[in-house]
């Protein structure tokens, strides 16, 4: 679940890493065990930080990945979001069968597992029937699960698992909680953040500022309610202008 080294005509050998020496276990130990650099103060991963809202309020694309090195990170420019979505596979790794000298650092695993269930969570994406937006929010993941089957760019479909890794609790929202991942959370957060808007479509799903959002809606009503009138006034004049001239004419 990691490209290691550049295969043979490859045209985008984004991702792959190096291994030049040492056990494979080192090696992927030493690439994951850096020390987070990024200041957090001022992140907060609230309830409606998810994997929906990026795509739909940011206008992020989501971009599914089997290379859990690329997992959370943000290409194209900022505007394509890679998430790791086996989930199945990072389940298996908690299993009391596993090897006792696991490949990646203690700790990893189950944090993949919490940023899965921070951009999908349970109770939003997993439920048919509930609340309007729980059920946008499954069908919008249907659609992307459709397109990446029908896109025949991976062998595998998206991972049954990926919507039931369970609902962060407020705690487990912090970004604190996070080691491994959290330089690519804050950047993520900051870059959701700096987005704004660029469709009504977009305006009306983003909630993040309420009195900015109610001020926009109010704006577009006067401006639509106000229009109207205006339209309808000059139709009036057109239509008295209309009647004032008829008669004469045929008298």
């Amino acid at each position: 679940m990691m490209k290691i080294g550049v295969p043979k005509d490859q045209l985008m050998p984004q991702g792959c890493l190096q291994w030049d020496q040492g056990p494979i276990r080192d090696f992927v130990h030493g690439f994951f065990s850096e020390t987070p650099k990024l200041t957090f103060e001022r992140i907060r991963l609230p309830k409606t930080f998810d994997a929906w809202s990026i795509s739909k309020i940011a206008g992020i694309h989501i971009s599914f990945t089997d290379n859990l090195a690329d997992h959370l990170l943000l290409t194209n420019d900022d505007s394509t979001l890679l998430i790791f979505h086996h989930a199945s596979f990072l389940e298996c790794h908690l299993r009391p069968s596993a090897s006792t000298m696991p490949v990646y650092p203690t700790g990893l695993v189950r944090e993949t597992l919490m940023t899965l269930a921070l951009l999908f969570p349970q109770s939003e994406f997993a439920s048919i029937t509930g609340r309007c937006k729980a059920r946008h929010k499954t069908a919008w993941l249907r659609k992307i699960r459709l397109g990446y089957e029908d896109s025949g760019q991976h062998p595998t479909s998206l991972d049954p698992r990926l919507t039931l890794c369970g609902t962060l609790q407020a705690q487990d929202r912090q970004i604190e909680r996070f080691h491994f991942w959290r330089d690519r959370l804050v950047i993520l957060k900051q870059t959701y953040d700096d987005a704004t808007p660029g469709s009504l479509q977009q305006w009306w799903h983003d909630r993040r500022n309420g009195v900015q959002w109610y001020t926009f809606w109010v704006a577009v009503l006067v401006l639509l309610v106000t229009t109207s009138l205006s339209l309808l006034q000059t139709v009036a004049a057109v239509l008295q202008a209309y009647k004032a001239y008829i008669p004469s004419v045929e008298h």
